[in-house]
């Protein structure tokens, strides 16, 4: 029976799997949302939180069915993206340019609202940077306000009321060829609205 199980692997190219080859390797890349501030006040530019709301559920809408909108500002923010090296060894990430996006995921509170920013961009792709990064080294990334996407920039991310929320953010690291590589998740922060 083992010779015949050896021939067919042989013959057949058939891999059987290891223990190994179930569990995809481990980043030596870990990603934190540091959250600098964690209070902010609720401004919904004159609006209740539910006519907020409201308002910028019709206008994600009418983003999705194509037409233009100018949405309002997203929040500011004062939040700090950190790519630590894990590992006991030098481990060289490519950042910044297109290739690279972070996306937040904003819940809890009175609920969250994401669009199209609506902001022109440059045809021209910029590639990603490359940095090393030595054991237990870290390299930041500064948030001013909650956008993501591409360039940082092409989605805006809103909150619609007082209340506790919490925000994560996943991050794809770009490829040395400015392809796509490793997507790294952080751990969600608290972040706490109030009323203006």
């Amino acid at each position: 029976m083992k010779w015949l199980l050896a021939s067919l692997v042989t013959v057949t190219g058939l891999h059987l799997p290891t223990t190994a080859q179930e569990k995809p390797a481990q980043s030596p890349i870990k990603l934190t949302l540091i959250a600098k501030t964690d209070k902010y006040k609720f401004d919904g530019g004159g609006k209740t939180p539910a006519e907020y709301k409201k308002y910028l559920e019709q206008l994600a809408e009418q983003s999705k069915q194509g037409q233009l909108v100018q949405p309002p500002r997203p929040p500011a923010v004062d939040l700090v993206l950190e790519l630590k090296n894990t590992s006991d060894r030098e481990v060289t990430i490519y950042v910044g340019g297109d290739p690279n996006v972070y996306t937040f995921e904003l819940t809890g509170g009175a609920g969250s609202v994401a669009m199209n920013s609506g902001l022109a961009f440059t045809a021209d792709f910029r590639l990603p940077k490359a940095v090393t990064l030595g054991p237990g080294k870290t390299h930041t990334i500064p948030i001013q306000q909650l956008s993501d996407g591409n360039r940082g920039a092409s989605r805006y991310v809103y909150w619609t009321g007082p209340g506790e929320y919490q925000l994560s953010v996943k991050y794809t690291l770009s490829d040395s060829e400015g392809g796509r590589g490793t997507e790294l998740k952080s751990e969600p922060v608290k972040i706490i609205v109030t009323e203006k």
